[in-house]
């Protein structure tokens, strides 16, 4: 690696995107951001909607970008997005219609609606993927409702990652760890559910051939290659294309027993197992097992993260209250403990809207005592979200057997200094907080591992210990949430 090598990567998220030309000389590694922008999207009467077309324009704008600052030679492309949203194509390639979001209210009933063509035990044993309404088999249960069903005039179904890849690369495949998140994809076999997708009366035609994260998928399209002066030599990687499959190849673990928790808008925690685990425990649970790289299965749970406080900041913002996230963080420390919970995994806290007064109505309905000021209500956001974690832990201990030593941390959301050390004190382990840019990080690693800059995942990981630094959160104030676990569960009982 005397010479170096670079790489840009894509990293999309709900809220915007980046784009990120790394450099890895000597085992360390740079990161440079030269282009971030909003992942747009659209909103009528009719459903709440990607604007893909400019966010493909975004794509095209952050390679030409990367050119003027770095030249155009580089050693590899990557994109990671969310999971379970997707893009209908018609035969011939062209988009048909606005994607829909995640959050559109489409799905509501959905679920219920499977349950009766499929039941629900029958389902997790093919897929084990954890139940959320939004997942995309039952978003196309949602559009097979409409009486013009665009699956029937449909040539493919990609999932995000896989759709901006096609716009680089020409090729229409699907990347297992997004595919994963779909619930229609054997966890077994890394293929398909042939078998589920027929008995929702799929087509299996619309769905592509699924690759293994790290599979070159082509060179740049010479159309890209031109609008942006990349060189059309450039390979386009199919890398851990789910952000949180991406994130988990940055935690620089060692061999001690070790969970994850890639903290952002989501937060997705758990552990890394070389089988898939579909038990009935896992089930009642409701963990998910989607993939990971290198054959491995991400046995996790998906968490409400921080999107109560950005929609907290976001309404207060529209009433003419400013903060930013460090000083909702410094009103909340000021509080102290606040001993007022809610359950984050009520469906009224997964939609845009007056959030403050979703909590402190929930507080009411399980009979606490709330305020109005910012500091308490973030308080309750980051204890309950806390409390929530060390549930999810205890139940990852319990089901896989595990004893977890030390709770690796990633993303944007360790930033927030007072959620990670609550955290620590809720689980009475250690935290270890970094890389802060956990997903571009594994972006950038799938692709030196599959271009041959880098041996293994073992080898990456070092370099991200080397490269990044940690932050060492320790227990300080265990016995407040142990003392207050039993009030904690009875407010998810009455709500």
């Amino acid at each position: 690696m005397a010479e170096g090598h670079r790489f840009i990567g894509f990293d999309l998220g709900a809220e915007s995107g980046r784009c990120i030309v790394a450099t890895l000389q000597e085992s360390q590694l740079t990161l440079e951001e030269v282009h971030r922008f909003t992942t747009h999207n659209v909103r009528y009467d009719r459903g709440f909607h990607w604007d893909i077309l400019a966010i493909v324009g975004e794509i095209v704008e952050g390679l030409t970008k990367a050119r003027k600052a770095f030249g155009p030679r580089f050693d590899g492309i990557g994109v990671d997005t969310w999971g379970v949203d997707y893009v209908l194509l018609d035969p011939e390639g062209r988009v048909l219609g606005y994607p829909y979001h995640y959050r559109d209210v489409r799905t509501d009933g959905m679920m219920a609606k499977a349950f009766g063509i499929v039941p629900k035990a029958e389902m997790y044993g093919s897929v084990g993927i954890q139940f959320q309404q939004f997942n995309t088999v039952f978003q196309l249960l949602a559009e097979s409702e409409w009486k013009l069903n665009l699956l029937s005039v449909a040539g493919t179904v990609l999932l995000m990652p896989d759709y901006l890849n096609y716009i680089l690369s020409g090729c229409r495949n699907a990347e297992f760890t997004v595919a994963s998140t779909t619930s229609l994809v054997d966890p077994h076999t890394r293929d398909w559910s042939w078998n589920l997708i027929d008995k929702f009366g799929f087509r299996r035609g619309i769905f592509p051939p699924i690759v293994e994260p790290g599979s070159r998928l082509g060179a740049l399209l010479p159309s890209v290659a031109a609008a942006t002066g990349i060189d059309p030599s450039t390979p386009v990687y199919a890398i851990a294309g789910h952000d949180t499959a991406s994130a988990v190849v940055s935690v620089p673990a060692g061999s001690h027993p070790w969970a994850f928790l890639s903290s952002g808008t989501w937060s997705l925690m758990g552990v890394e197992l070389g089988e898939p685990l579909l038990t009935e425990d896992a089930m009642g649970c409701n963990f998910t097992n989607e993939g990971g790289v290198r054959g491995t299965t991400r046995f996790l749970k998906n968490i409400t993260g921080l999107w109560p406080v950005q929609e907290c900041r976001r309404y207060w913002r529209e009433q003419g209250q400013e903060f930013s996230n460090g000083q909702l963080a410094e009103l909340a420390a000021r509080e102290g403990f606040v001993g007022a919970w809610v359950d984050l995994n009520d469906p009224r806290f997964l939609t845009p809207g007056d959030m403050p007064s979703k909590i402190t109505s929930c507080l009411r309905e399980t009979g606490q005592a709330g305020r109005e000021s910012a500091g308490f209500i973030i308080g309750v956001v980051l204890e309950s979200l806390a409390y929530s974690y060390r549930t999810t832990i205890r139940q990852v201990e319990r089901v896989t057997g595990m004893k977890i030593e030390t709770l690796h941390a990633v993303g944007g959301g360790i930033q927030n200094e007072l959620l990670v050390q609550l955290t620590a004190d809720a689980l009475g382990i250690p935290v270890e907080a970094g890389p802060v840019e956990g997903t571009i990080v594994g972006n950038i690693g799938v692709q030196a591992i599959a271009s041959g800059a880098v041996a293994d995942l073992r080898a990456w990981r070092s370099i991200v210990g080397s490269s990044f630094g940690r932050r060492r959160y320790t227990p300080e104030k265990s016995d407040y949430f142990n003392e207050h676990a039993a009030q904690y569960e009875r407010c998810l009982r009455v709500a």
